[in-house]
């Protein structure tokens, strides 16, 4: 009886999706590129937020443009300094869609 429980409760949890936290945790993706003179990353798992993180690597300012999956966030525009790094993140988009360098700032 015990053993049907267990096998019911497990066909259950895989027809639900459910994964344990260490499957979760593993199943996260790290997005990495370039953009001009950015240098750019942010990760996959983002229950409401997605944070990215940037890098100027040129020695003059640009701007970078984050476009984001929703149109609530629309586009950002960062001015970056020349070799500066920072961050900047979307209550609304769970993932950004697309960089651009727009040149010197």
């Amino acid at each position: 009886m015990i053993r049907s429980l267990a096998t019911a409760a497990l066909a259950a949890a895989s027809l639900l999706g459910g994964a344990s936290p260490a499957l979760a945790l593993t199943s996260d993706t790290v997005h990495r590129g370039v953009t001009g003179c950015f240098s750019w990353s942010w990760k996959d798992g983002g229950a409401l937020t997605t944070t990215v993180y940037y890098r100027n690597r040129c020695d003059t300012a640009h701007t970078l443009r984050v476009r984001w999956s929703s149109a609530a966030s629309g586009n950002e525009d960062i001015k970056v300094g020349a070799g500066e790094k920072g961050s900047t993140w979307s209550f609304v988009s769970l993932k950004p869609l697309g960089f651009a360098d727009l040149g010197r700032a």
